[in-house]
């Protein structure tokens, strides 16, 4: 048996490898939502992806066939990677039980992406797919362009995606060699139902907040500025604990201050607010209850985030946790930490 012969089988799983290994590739160097790097690599899939869709659309009923399977088979990588690149920056931001509807979207699109190989051949879902990753990486980029996150640049993100979209429903419409009226209605709907439930997933909360991410949070002794340093009191976790930044347990003398201490990153020149929420559960009706919610401003451009820290004396044995809230209440991220009255021993270290 020739060695083509022997390979040829193992071709039709090449498209998933490659979209299993950009995923893998993106997790180790997508890092920064305002990064030249990130934002060419998806621009470039949606301008491939985009070119790609017009080429298929005028050679509807004419020209290869070999030529129209290998230009589906680019666009589903397009989709692919463009739909991989987002989940890797998105769960980078919050939490992942905070944006687990979000991301789980995100993972459905990409893993779906490999199921409707065959339905590329429709101009209807081809544009839907676009539209949901312009509309995902609009709410990321424009953010980034305008230094906020408020809703007024949201809904500006919204717009952007719809009107790019239009654009190239129109463009579409003009290289179809087949009626393209009754198509349209349907991708409009289509457009206009994604649009209402991406504005209720940000609505309720549940869109990572993004270009805002985590970078530390732990519970101190105490915490002084020295320079350009932090210099904070710990109890270090079990080694065993390499995730946590201190120890899940902290032993409290009554009347001594206890502090949350965070860096949040946030792209260059962008201003916002955020808020530490002090909680404590309450076993009998098990539920959190907020014992202090406080503000603090935080301006981005620090590759390790900003630093900054709140205080309270309102502590009592029992589980607590400290969550980072945008100022709409979007979780960043939070630590959950166990109050005892023993005697803590404490290290020394600079952050």
């Amino acid at each position: 048996m020739h060695f083509r012969e022997q390979v040829l089988p193992y071709l039709k799983y090449l498209p998933t490898a490659a979209l299993f290994f950009g995923l893998i590739f993106d997790i180790f160097t997508l890092n920064r939502p305002d990064a030249l790097f990130e934002n060419v690599v998806i621009i470039g899939y949606l301008v491939l992806s985009a070119v790609l869709m017009l080429l298929l659309q005028a050679r509807a009923d004419n020209g290869s066939e070999s030529k129209r399977l290998l230009m589906l088979s680019i666009l589903q990588f397009s989709f692919g990677n463009l739909a991989s690149a987002l989940m890797v920056l998105y769960a980078r931001s919050g939490t992942l039980t905070g944006s687990a509807i979000f991301i789980g979207i995100l993972a459905l699109l990409f893993l779906g992406n490999e199921l409707l190989r065959d339905r590329y051949k429709r101009t209807h879902l081809r544009i839907v797919i676009w539209f949901s990753l312009v509309l995902t990486y609009s709410t990321l980029a424009v953010p980034v362009l305008f230094n906020s996150i408020d809703t007024f640049v949201f809904i500006l993100s919204i717009i952007f995606a719809l009107a790019t979209t239009l654009i190239l429903v129109f463009a579409l419409s003009k290289v179809a060699r087949t009626d393209f009226k009754k198509r349209s209605q349907r991708i409009l709907v289509s457009i206009t139902i994604i649009t209402i439930g991406f504005s209720g997933l940000y609505i309720t909360n549940l869109i990572p907040p993004v270009p805002l991410a985590l970078k530390h949070i732990g519970i101190y002794h105490s915490v002084a500025r020295i320079g350009n340093l932090y210099e904070v009191a710990l109890e270090p976790p079990a080694w065993y604990e390499f995730w946590r930044d201190t120890n899940k347990v902290f032993n409290h003398t009554p009347g001594t201050l206890v502090y949350c201490f965070t860096s949040v990153f946030a792209p260059s020149d962008l201003k916002t607010e955020i808020r530490h929420r002090w909680e404590k559960y309450d076993t009998n009706t098990e539920e959190w209850i907020t014992t202090a919610r406080i503000p603090f401003p935080i301006l981005g451009g620090r590759a390790d985030g900003f630093r900054g820290f709140t205080q309270t004396r309102q502590i009592s044995e029992g589980t607590w946790r400290c969550s980072v809230e945008t100022a709409r209440g979007t979780l960043i991220g939070r630590t959950t930490f166990q109050v005892e009255g023993d005697t803590p021993i404490l290290q020394q270290k600079n952050l």
